[in-house]
């Protein structure tokens, strides 16, 4: 018997929870403990994991097939868990067998290398639904293979090159994909990320220590034989070309299998079989392809709306009408400083930053000047690199020789027009410099130049030691860190620059890469004060951070906002996180932050119910003092992310921010694309009677704001 903390812990919640609740409910939620990281404390993952396999509700057939997170559960101790007991393992894949089966699929117990578990379990189950479902697995897994291997045969053969080279062949493979549409350019950008990492992992200090005779000898050697087509080393060097084209697809071709296993994991639509001449997973609904399309539309939809709240406050500002920059640049200026303004009204509205984002080294940038400097330079970028090549690319017929031409009328200029660029950092911040002009630096802010450089600059030679030293530590996406520092140079790659969203690279840098960050606390404050003042301009009464006390001994926790207008109360847990790119990113998402703060509101909701009856003081700042009126108590998780909005997780609704953002204000008539309004949308309420509780409740929980914009509209529920 284990009679560890973890264990004693385990045992009592069950049966405190048993005394009271059915066991079906008590499972449920010692299971929430579990996910939850409980108990607190200095206790490794081992140690609850084992504690709660103690419990005696596993041996519960009837209650596990019953119990939602079951699997989720069990999957997070397969992964902790190098041995289980044998008894155990019998008795779950015996009555339990889809439960047991789906714990190995969310966990991918079947793709870790020498798993004893898994191994148990291969050699003691032989009946056929079994037999089938390891086949299934042994085959995806043998997918992989073939591109691992001409990877890394494509890796030996390219083994020779220095990083910097290898980043000269991938510049000059992506520009091609400047002709295609955003998911197919993003699928090449995570293929040219890939590979990159997969360099640094085995990159030595001859790949950062550059000087300018070896950055030239370099490009010499490899890149300049390509574009002016010298004789005898183009051939050499298109040779090498040709080689990392190879490794492109073969990583592309690998990316994508493991998307299939990701599929095959998370996707709950997605299902299997073992038939000779057919795939081993298919889809059972379209379901949920449909409601990542509709998470697209409203991603887009919503960048249409920041855009025109963007230009509502271009035109209120005091330089609307004046010549930004060169009269020929005004109108790509004047579209960079409006998209500049939209992404600090959302990362300071939704997101909660401040004016000045906190960097390394007691050193500080300003956000709009950030954002600016980014924006001037997509337009730099694309003007000066996108447009030419496309041009020319045109004329020719030939990428190469387009990009060939280009960086020859680049030198003809005195100007760096190759297909990636570099200068020093004291170079690159002169450049920076002419971004931050303003009427207090009409020559540019060089403090504020560098800060932004800082901000923008992820060091290459410290990325390899992280990637070598911590491979599960979040690395940079290539749109995320622009700026890529190798020795004293300064590198960014035209085709990333001139295309990104800067808005999303700016919140994921923040909240993706520096999740750690001390200020991530003020800011998540920020967000729910910012969110209580837009309910206050409606007329809601709002309580912020509203900690109610003890009721029996045990802690409620603290009410993130507690809102009342004409008889509807409002109780809103705020979460604020990253941008999600990936299916599996959401998944994880929805399983642990959104479950977890759904669980805190039902125990809060409950709460809520008693201390709007009995907590005076509660009910003054609500406006309720004296009303005897009935109550619609309404809660919600309010998330800053898109990709759940609308979603029930178990019994609450999740609602987008931007969502409450575009309801509250009425402004339904701004989700019109750019593309599809030729002139100013016309007003259209979601409160043909004025704005009311009732109303604005209605519109959220119909989902009102989306009626008639997306196609393809489906629901979906955890």
């Amino acid at each position: 018997m284990n009679n560890s903390p973890c264990t004693h812990y385990y045992q009592s919640q069950w049966s405190h929870y048993s005394a009271t609740m059915s066991d079906l409910s008590s499972v449920d939620e010692c299971l929430h403990d579990y996910l939850d990281g409980k108990p607190a404390g200095k206790h490794s993952k081992r140690d609850r994991a084992a504690g709660l396999l103690s419990t005696s509700f596993w041996w519960q057939p009837a209650v596990l097939d019953q119990a939602r997170l079951a699997s989720l559960a069990l999957a997070q101790v397969l992964w902790v868990l190098d041995e289980i007991d044998h008894a155990l393992l019998d008795q779950l894949a015996q009555h339990n067998p889809d439960l047991l089966r789906q714990a190995i699929r969310y966990s991918k117990l079947f793709a870790t290398a020498h798993s004893k578990v898994y191994e148990y379990l291969r050699q003691s189950l032989t009946e056929q639904t079994w037999t089938d479902f390891f086949n299934v697995c042994d085959r995806l897994l043998a997918q992989l293979k073939p591109f691992e291997m001409h990877i890394e045969q494509a890796e030996h053969q390219l083994k020779p090159l220095k990083l910097v080279e290898l980043l000269s062949y991938l510049s000059v493979l992506a520009y091609p994909d400047l002709d295609q549409d955003d998911a197919t350019t993003q699928r090449s950008w995570a293929i040219y990320e890939r590979i990159i990492q997969r360099k640094l992992q085995r990159c030595t200090d001859r790949d950062f220590d550059l000087t300018e005779q070896i950055l030239g000898k370099s490009l010499k050697q490899h890149l300049s034989p390509l574009l002016f087509q010298e004789e005898g080393a183009w051939e050499r060097a298109s040779a090498r070309l040709e080689s990392v084209a190879f490794l492109t697809v073969a990583v592309g071709e690998l990316i994508d299998y493991q998307a299939s296993i990701d599929a095959f994991c998370f996707d709950s639509d997605m299902h299997y079989q073992w038939k000779d001449g057919q795939p081993v997973t298919f889809k059972i609904s379209e379901d949920g392809s449909r409601q990542w399309q509709q998470t697209e539309q409203k991603a887009e939809l919503l960048w249409s709306y920041w855009m025109r709240r963007a230009i509502d406050a271009y035109a209120r500002s005091e330089i609307a009408g004046l010549n930004i920059g060169q009269a020929e640049n005004h109108e790509a200026n004047q579209l960079a400083l409006i998209k500049a303004v939209r992404s600090q009204l959302v990362m300071q509205r939704i997101f909660g930053f401040g004016d000045k984002i906190s960097l390394a080294e007691d050193s500080e940038v300003d956000l709009h000047q950030a954002m600016l400097a980014s924006e001037l330079s997509t337009v730099f970028f694309a003007k000066a690199f996108i447009e030419p090549y496309k041009r020319l690319a045109k004329q020719t017929g030939s990428p190469v020789k387009a990009l060939g031409m280009m960086a020859f009328e680049g030198a003809l200029k005195g100007e760096n027009r190759f297909p990636m660029t570099w200068s020093t950092l004291p170079e690159k911040v002169k450049r920076v410099r002419t971004w931050t002009v303003s009427n207090e630096y009409p020559q540019g802010d060089a403090t504020a130049a560098k800060a932004i450089l800082q901000f923008w600059t992820v060091d290459l030679r410290q990325l390899s030691a992280q990637i070598k030293q911590s491979p599960r530590v979040p690395v940079p996406k290539l749109t995320e860190q622009p700026f890529c520092k190798i020795g004293r140079y300064s590198f960014q790659f035209p085709w990333i620059a001139g295309r990104q969203s800067n808005l999303v690279a700016a919140v994921n840098t923040l909240r993706r890469l520096e999740a750690r960050r001390p200020a991530l606390r003020s800011e998540t404050e920020r967000v729910e004060s910012c969110l209580a003042d837009a309910l206050r301009s409606k007329g809601f009464s709002v309580v912020l951070s509203y900690m109610p006390p003890d009721a029996d001994g045990k802690n409620v926790g603290e009410m993130d906002l507690v809102c009342h207008l004409n008889g509807v109360v409002l109780l809103l847990e705020v979460k604020s996180g990253f941008i999600r790119s990936t299916q599996h990113e959401v998944w994880l998402h929805r399983t642990n932050t959104l479950r977890k703060a759904a669980r805190q509101l039902r125990r809060k909701q409950q709460a809520l119910r008693g201390l709007l009856e009995s907590d005076e003081s509660l009910r003054l700042e609500l406006g309720l003092s004296g009303c005897a009126d009935v109550l619609t108590i309404r809660s919600w998780v309010v998330d800053t992310s898109i990709e759940c909005d609308g979603e029930m997780i178990n019994g609450f609704r999740v609602v987008s921010r931007e969502v409450i953002e575009v309801a509250l204000f009425d402004q339904k008539h701004y989700l019109v694309r750019f593309d599809d309004a030729c002139e100013e949308p016309q007003p259209q309420t979601l409160y043909p009677h004025g704005f009311s509780a009732h109303g604005f409740v209605s519109a959220i929980e119909a989902q009102a704001v989306w009626e008639g914009v997306l196609a393809n509209q489906a629901s979906n529920a955890y």
